[in-house]
This record gives C-alpha cells, sequence and structure tokens, in this order.
C-alpha cells in the first residue's frame, strides 16, 4: 500500500454510522468485491459508545466511490 494511500482529498466517504460494527461490515463486502476500504474514526467511535459525536466513516478512493455506493445500496446500506 503507498504511503498516499489515507490522502483524504482522494478518499470519499460512503458510509457512516455511530455503530461501528456495520461498518466494518460493509468495508468487509467492499473488500471482498476488489475495492479497497479504510474505516476512519472507528476506534474513536468505539470508545464513545453510541453517541453521535464521532462515527465511524467507511472510505473509499474517489475514482472507486460511485462503485463502492452501488454495491452498498444493493446489500441494504442505505444513506
Amino acid at each position: 500500500m503507498a504511503d498516499d494511500a489515507f490522502n483524504p482529498e482522494e478518499l470519499d466517504e460512503i458510509f457512516a454510522s455511530i455503530d461501528p460494527m456495520p461498518v466494518r461490515m460493509a468495508r468487509d463486502f467492499l473488500t471482498e468485491a476488489g475495492i479497497e476500504a479504510f474505516i476512519f474514526d472507528g476506534e474513536t467511535s468505539r470508545m464513545l459508545g453510541t453517541t453521535a459525536a464521532i462515527p465511524a466513516r467507511l472510505m473509499v478512493h474517489a475514482d472507486r466511490a460511485a462503485e463502492a455506493r452501488q454495491r452498498l445500496k444493493e446489500l441494504g446500506f442505505g444513506e
């Protein structure tokens, strides 16, 4: 993985939840589909419990964001 893989300017948020479990599940689904995905703020969200202060966020490379959103929508991860 390249050092710039986590450059926020090249990543789009495609899913967020105050519960980190569905975010991890969504990441696993995308990984199985060949789409590299990253969880941001997952540990912070987990430490704070179910507060809406800091949701766990699922990020993908911007050029794969539309495909990732569509795949998640098909699996029931809607906005």
